[in-house]
């Protein structure tokens, strides 16, 4: 008879099969246990502050310091009567010195910005009917839109198929467009000439979506008719 093998241990009756395999699982148990150990090892003070690195090393900075250091004093939903003393947006003045950088900077950033499309760690909060926390990725998309996350004028719409009919953000406009391949393009785009493609990007989109009838068609197209002419003469004012 060939001896069985577990762990290492040589078992030469069949009867220790069973107790092999109460072994593995031994084994397989004290691996997990391990695991959930090490994960479960957090520093006194905490890991520190690491940022991937995306070749621009003042970005880099910048988006390091997009990270709160002040955790969110309520979880995302909450609705009660202290925020009616909180202002509609909340951050550090850290935080809001670095998005207000960043924005500054221009498209000109934007291939080493959305290196950081994957960072969940807290950044700041918005009050509207609820409390809402966002994190850093959710401030590089801000800066990306230059805070046009969508032009549709409706959250959901009825479409033919009677599905897809949510509103279409700036985050579906990257995914389709691929976040890298669009930075390499907008980078040495006005900001006007992005709200423009997103605003194209958006009708196509729509067309294809379909529409219910023709009155729901011209109020979906008018909705980005009127967005085209609101970042026209944003952009054409000094500010902008």
């Amino acid at each position: 008879m060939k001896p069985w093998r577990c762990c290492g241990i040589r078992l030469q009756k069949p009867f220790a099969v069973i107790a092999a395999v109460g072994l593995l699982f031994g084994c397989s148990r004290q691996t997990d246990n391990k695991t959930n150990k090490q994960l479960l090892e957090v520093p006194k003070n905490g890991f520190p502050v690491s940022v991937a690195e995306s070749g621009d090393k003042k970005v880099d900075a910048l988006v390091r310091q997009l990270v709160s250091e002040r955790p969110a004093p309520f979880p995302g939903g909450y609705s009660g009567p202290e925020l009616d003393a909180i202002w509609v947006f909340y951050d550090t003045p850290e935080v809001e010195a670095a998005r207000k950088s960043l924005k500054e900077m221009g498209p000109t950033i934007f291939p080493a910005l959305v290196k950081h499309l994957v960072d969940d760690r807290y950044c700041y909060s918005f009050v509207n009917e609820a409390w809402d926390n966002f994190n850093v990725r959710d401030a590089v998309v801000d800066i990306l839109d230059d805070g046009y996350y969508m032009h549709s004028g409706y959250k959901y719409r009825k479409t033919p198929s009677a599905a897809g009919g949510s509103y279409l953000s700036f985050d579906d406009y990257l995914r389709a467009r691929g976040a890298e391949v669009w930075a390499e393009w907008a980078k040495s785009k006005t900001r006007l000439e992005i709200q423009m493609d997103f605003i194209d990007w958006s009708i196509k989109k729509e067309n294809e979506r379909g529409y219910t009838d023709d009155a729901q068609r011209k109020s979906v197209l008018e909705n980005y008719e009127r967005a085209r002419q609101r970042v026209k003469e944003k952009y054409s004012k000094p500010a902008g």
